[in-house]
């Protein structure tokens, strides 16, 4: 759920090596710590702890997650920090002027002025000239906050001595983050440079529906019951309810879509786990799955054929057409709105119709389908076991003081300062939940939200460092005067996690070096299209699935594309990951 899309900042590799190849990133070296210098003596500043629990927070059994604590000033306003940060118009407003800003900087001491990023009209993602200025003039910032930083970037440019490496800021300053690392033993090799240095301060997100979200399906129960069908649990029955469904047409015009998807929510990323585990793909990289500690490509295995061929068979009987693969998410959601959609491969409700509070809203008519058991007992959830990590801080070599702002970073991680900074003011937009109240979970309720999303210019939006653990947001308090739909996701996720595949099959984020990061870029765009391309030319017929040739020409497109060369080296990014 973060505000920023997953995208490359600076364009995967190519802008990279154009820095690295003028000059620029081999000459900054800063003094504070950048390119694996040690920081300025450590030893004899006391470990920072954690302060004294606030009184009146009522923590559900069992709970893992940020406290609230009394958080002690530790600047002077002597300084102020330069800090670059993502626009936000509608929720953020003016960095400067938000509640936040001000009530963070009473609490901490510490005074920022804030540069935005413009925002993207097309899709929400930073238009970053000026970044990329910044980086290849020298003019820098002390920080950058919340920017979609790859982990190969930070990792290039902190080994190069444009960032700072944090590692001792973070042993002595930071005890919120070395608690989330406790908490969450898997997250610091998440943030690791491929030198083991840790330049980036990065926050987590733990969403437990977010990680079933990519290979979700929904279908329409009242049309179900209209058919007098049940939800499918095969791959079989979900080709009889399909049939059903076309026969007896539910809907008020008889122009039902019996299986839709769209070019964003992919058919692939459901129905192939039920043949075998795939984790699907976008024009980044993707449907690699790890086998005893080998990376595998799945889409030319013999399951995803058969997989093909279940396509094919739906295709022939009526029920998945050309537009499965190629409808826009704005032509999904007008067919959604219109009543018009049986089965949806989708993300949540919203995909497809327009989330609305009142009886009779057509979103409640969808429920989640869970993963299908396929003719040879394969049943996948595809689950993301590592997305929780967030977009970082990253300072650089033009900080005089790091400790500080690791510290203001650490702090933004206190209970009721991430509060703050992702829901707006105390006893306005959000307060503590009182002895008895329910979460998500049915568990006690740790707060509530009284206006959500908050007033334009009283949060930051979730772009600051946030330790928001799985428990923390499930503690939001069900409240029916302003309800959202966190429960019903956490419900349907609940139906996924049985079936998810073992971590260890799937390829966990890995650190490429500058050469391979292009490389890599190039092909991944390649293997995208022709993946997706064939996923609609087998399903609907344009090339025979069952015919060998046509299968073998597919399979052997994919050496000319180099996808070995590709696989070694995604191997040997596994291989060097930080353990």
């Amino acid at each position: 759920m973060n505000p920023i899309r997953r995208r490359s900042l600076l364009g995967a590799g190519t802008a990279t090596a154009a820095l690295a190849a003028s000059g620029w990133l081999a000459g900054c070296t800063g003094e504070q710590g950048g390119g694996g210098d040690r920081p300025k003596s450590l030893q004899d500043v006391p470990i920072k702890e954690l302060g004294p629990e606030t009184p009146g927070v009522n923590y559900p059994e069992g709970y893992v997650g940020a406290r609230a604590t009394v958080v002690e000033p530790f600047g002077d306003g002597s300084t102020e920090f330069r800090v670059v940060v993502p626009q936000d118009a509608e929720v953020v407003g003016d960095w400067n002027k938000n509640t936040m800003t001000s009530w963070f900087e009473k609490r901490t001491g510490v005074k920022i002025k804030f540069t935005s990023v413009l925002a993207a009209a097309t899709d929400g993602s930073p238009d970053l000239t000026k970044v990329n200025a910044m980086l290849s003039s020298g003019d820098l910032p002390d920080a950058f906050l919340g920017l979609p930083f790859s982990n190969d970037q930070v990792s290039l440019y902190g080994q190069q001595g444009l960032f700072v490496a944090l590692d001792e800021y973070i042993d002595v300053y930071a005890p919120h983050m070395r608690q989330l690392r406790s908490d969450y033993p898997g997250h610091q090799a998440l943030t690791q440079a491929t030198d083991g240095k840790v330049y980036q301060f990065a926050g987590i997100n733990d969403c437990y529906h977010c990680a079933s979200s990519p290979g979700r399906a929904w279908i329409n129960q009242r049309y179900l019951d209209q058919v007098g069908a049940e939800l499918p649990t095969t791959t079989e029955e979900l080709r009889e309810v399909l049939k059903l469904l076309q026969e007896k047409d539910p809907t008020p015009k008889g122009n039902l879509i019996p299986f839709a998807a769209s070019v964003e929510n992919p058919v692939d990323t459901f129905i192939m786990n039920a043949f075998l585990y795939n984790p699907g793909g976008s024009a980044s990289g993707g449907w690699l799955a790890l086998a005893d500690g080998r990376v595998e490509f799945v889409a030319t295995k013999p399951e995803w054929r058969e997989a093909l061929r279940f396509l094919r068979t739906l295709h022939d009987d009526g029920t998945l057409g050309r537009d499965a693969f190629t409808m826009t998410d704005a032509a999904l959601l007008q067919a959604g709105n219109q009543g018009r959609l049986g089965f949806v491969r989708a993300y949540y409700w919203g995909s497809f119709s327009d989330i609305e509070y009142q009886p009779g809203a057509l979103w409640k008519d969808y429920v989640a389908v869970p993963p299908l058991r396929g003719p040879a007992g394969v049943q996948y959830a595809r689950w993301d076991h590592f997305g929780y990590k967030t977009s970082p801080l990253v300072i650089t070599s033009a900080c005089k003081q790091p400790e500080i702002l690791v510290q203001w970073a650490d702090a933004q991680m206190e209970l009721e300062a991430f509060q703050h900074h992702v829901a707006g003011n105390q006893g306005e937009n959000w307060d503590w939940s009182k002895k008895g109240a329910k979460g998500i979970n049915g568990k006690q309720a740790l707060y509530e939200l009284k206006a959500y999303p908050p007033p334009a210019g009283t949060s930051w939006n979730q772009f600051g460092a946030m330790y928001n653990s799985n428990d923390a947001r499930l503690g939001i308090q069900i409240n029916e005067a302003n309800p959202n739909f966190e429960a019903e996701l956490y419900r349907a996720a609940q139906s996924y996690q049985p079936f998810a595949e073992p971590e260890t099959m799937q390829v966990p984020p890995l650190i490429f070096d500058d050469t391979d990061a292009a490389t890599k870029a190039d092909t991944a765009a390649t293997i995208y299209n022709r993946v997706r391309t064939a996923l609609a030319s087998f399903a609907i017929g344009e090339t025979d699935i069952n015919d060998d040739r046509a299968w073998d020409d597919y399979v052997a497109s994919f050496d000319e594309i180099g996808i070995k060369a590709y696989l070694e080296l995604y191997q040997r990014a596994y291989d060097k990951r930080p353990k």
